[in-house]
């Protein structure tokens, strides 16, 4: 008996096959076909098939498929997922057909507090914020153990609050909004600045090496002692921490989980709960705010999923 999850992201899709317990058992996965729904769930099903079959499984022995997209999801709609262009996508009617299997999906950060309070560091809290680094920026809040959906599955996009007042655009069509500041595709446009601004420093060695200006190169940059990785480090730091103060004072949950690659890094991680505690309204006076990194790693999208159908 197992169950897949599907993770669709910006860049990849990746598929897994998990147990009850939480084990992934296989993955693969993809690049996403962006603005193309319909290719990207005939993709989603070859990936399920691959999976099962590198998990040693049956296809009979899978129970349900659950996915995780990166925007509204309605029941079984994806309403509205700029970030690989969905809009009104019957998700689960069409993946279902194609598969012979009932699916289910949710919005991707959900999926990953899902993963984590079933199976990692949420595990034992009832007021969670679930914060993802990634594309974008997700968020997702359990409050008395339940998810916060909202109208029409609407709730939950912190990363679209506004953060800063510097006129650049997002995605959505809004200004300023937090993701494009505390995303890591943000620290990837610092990456890129700091190699332009100094092509002979060390970040600007690395990426020559990698082939391309990356988070990897940025932290790689950071572990070798590159002055300017320090600065932009700080700064980012600060723009992450903006939004999730607002986290805090909104919901003041007991705990806020860090996931994405970015949450890997112990040098970024470190620092965030003490200066979120120090800037949170009323200060000690109110209850603190535990900060930290998810446990299940890059594969929390995933085993978040597949929880949608256990």
């Amino acid at each position: 008996m197992i169950y897949l999850g599907v993770d669709i992201g910006g860049m990849s899709i990746k598929v897994g096959a998990v147990d009850k317990a939480g084990n992934l058992l296989s993955k693969v996965s993809d690049v996403t076909p962006l603005n193309d729904p319909d290719k990207a769930i005939e993709l989603i099903a070859t990936l399920c098939r691959e999976a099962v079959k590198q998990a040693d499984a049956r296809w009979e022995d899978v129970q349900g498929i659950g996915a995780g997209a990166p925007g509204t999801v309605d029941g079984d709609i994806v309403t509205y997922a700029t970030n690989i262009g969905w809009y009104g996508v019957d998700f689960c009617a069409k993946l279902s057909a194609i598969t012979g299997v009932k699916v289910a999906v949710g919005n991707d950060a959900n999926c990953a507090l899902l993963a984590e309070a079933k199976f990692g560091a949420a595990r034992g809290y009832h007021d969670v914020g679930m914060v993802t680094l990634g594309t974008g920026v997700g968020t997702a809040f359990l409050a008395g153990g339940t998810l916060i959906l909202g109208n029409g599955g609407a709730a939950g996009e912190g990363g679209h609050m506004r953060t800063k007042s510097l006129g650049n655009r997002c995605s959505c069509g809004r200004l300023d909004c937090w993701e494009l500041y505390a995303s890591a595709s943000a620290l990837q446009r610092r990456t890129q600045a700091v190699v332009g601004h100094n092509p002979t420093g060390i970040m600007a060695k690395l990426a020559k090496e990698r082939g391309k200006a990356s988070g990897r190169v940025f932290f790689e940059a950071l572990n070798a002692g590159d002055k300017d990785a320090e600065v932009q480090l700080k700064e980012f730091q600060q723009d992450v921490v903006d939004g999730l103060v607002n986290i805090a004072n909104l919901f003041r949950p007991q705990l806020i989980v860090i996931g994405g690659g970015i949450a890997a890094q112990p040098r970024m991680i470190a620092p965030l709960e003490e200066m979120v505690n120090s800037e949170t309204l009323g200060g000690a006076g109110n209850p603190h705010v535990k900060v930290i990194a998810a446990t299940m790693g890059n594969d929390a999208g995933i085993v978040g999923a597949a929880v949608q159908v256990m």
